[in-house]
């Protein structure tokens, strides 16, 4: 169906924008009275994809919500048509109303809930359309989006403490650059003025400060635009050679520190996603499957697939995944003490309880290890200034005689 770009008011006389599809500009008016709104004016869009920032935006706590609501509604008993008519009109903002109502639409004329989800890739990605469509198969809709929603605070809760853990060095670091700048730029240029024209003697590290400071007064746009130029090189030859990105997420994984962290966070996605949809009925192909469409690091993502490769062979679990060396012994353990016992989920649900403990630390230590990295670096500049600059007046003076 076309999409549309709408003008509407409210009940309360609230202006109100939004992208909606429809079937013309009838069907757009009726879907826009369904959602308590009356159309004033409207414009097709000629590619769906510009509705990615047009109102149908949809924040993490509202897809969270939507599970939660879905999960309460099905368990409940209550008709899937009647649910998603219900969050359609309780829904706050325009994005998810506008989302909602492209749903309720396609549900209602014959589509599965899955396929209606998959029509909306910017917000619902195929891990999360396939686990609907595994739900809607064994019947049990309510643990599928009970498990998701689940996830979706995991995943909420880890970004939000990467953000507290890197907030405070992020500052700190832009802090110590626009500090260095500006004695490099503005305060050093007047201070060797002043010691060269002294005819001092001049140490090695206070020349070494000086040239510093003439390179930064005459390339001070590519001190600036390196970093900015190296950063976005990589990423483009990542995304273009895949051997590039593997290399790269190889040398994430060997970093002091940060590597274990990556682990850890991969280890608890996979743990996490495998144990869901097992508890949900899914074979354990399919769940290897998913589970390594969930891992973001390439290596890892690798080693699943091959672990998936050698258990269609016959090979256990715990042998296939042993054999690709990336998994840590407490996982391997674990994986086997729940095939042995024939309690995977609930094995995999204690590594899940780990590994999110682990991840928590992970960030806290590398965060107490980054703030006091900087202070020291930083501390580390002003002494070089302040040694470079004082260090020949000391000099001179103690040459004096009196």
């Amino acid at each position: 169906m076309p999409l549309y770009k709408y003008e509407a008011i409210s009940k309360i006389g609230k202006s109100i924008s939004g992208q909606l599809t429809a079937a013309n500009e009838v069907d757009l008016e009726k879907r826009l009275n369904e959602i308590a709104l009356d159309m004033v004016d409207f414009t097709e869009v000629v590619h769906k994809e510009i509705s990615l920032g047009g109102g149908r935006h949809v924040s993490s706590y509202e897809l969270i919500l939507f599970c939660i609501q879905l999960q309460q509604l099905e368990r409940a008993g209550v008709p899937l048509i009647d649910s998603l008519n219900d969050m359609r009109d309780t829904a706050d903002s325009v994005g998810m109303k506008n989302l909602m109502a492209d749903i309720t639409e396609s549900v209602r004329n014959g589509v599965v809930l899955s396929a209606a989800l998959g029509e909306h890739k910017e917000t619902f990605d195929d891990v999360f359309v396939g686990l609907v469509a595994a739900g809607e198969k064994t019947g049990q809709l309510h643990i599928v989006f009970h498990h998701l929603a689940e996830h979706l605070k995991w995943v909420a809760n880890i970004k939000s403490q990467i953000k507290k853990a890197t907030t405070y060095p992020i500052f700190l670091l832009l802090l110590m650059c626009g500090i260095v700048a500006l004695m490099m730029l503005y305060v050093i240029p007047k201070l060797s003025t002043f010691l060269l024209s002294q005819n001092f003697e001049l140490p090695i590290y206070t020349k070494a400060l000086i040239a510093t400071s003439n390179f930064f007064q005459a390339y001070w746009y590519l001190v600036i635009a390196t970093p900015i130029g190296i950063y976005i090189t990589i990423k483009v030859l990542c995304k273009i050679f895949d051997f590039i990105d593997y290399f790269f997420d190889q040398l994430k994984l060997n970093m002091p520190v940060i590597g274990k962290i990556i682990r850890k966070i991969e280890m608890a996605r996979f743990c996490r996603f495998f144990s869901i949809t097992y508890k949900s009925g899914i074979g354990i192909l399919d769940c290897l499957d998913i589970s390594s469409n969930v891992v973001r690091n390439r290596i890892i993502k690798d080693s699943i697939r091959s672990a998936r490769n050698a258990v269609f062979d016959g090979v256990t679990l715990t042998n296939s995944l042993r054999s690709t060396g990336q998994f840590p012994t407490l996982v391997l353990r674990m994986i086997k003490v729940g095939e042995d016992g024939g309690n995977l989920d609930q094995t995999l649900e204690n590594v899940n309880f780990f590994y999110d403990k682990e991840v928590n630390d992970g960030v806290s230590n590398l965060l107490g290890m980054i703030q006091p990295g900087l202070t020291i670096l930083l501390g580390g500049i002003m002494f070089w200034v302040t040694a470079a600059v004082f260090g020949p007046l000391y000099s001179s003076f103690s040459k004096m005689s009196f």
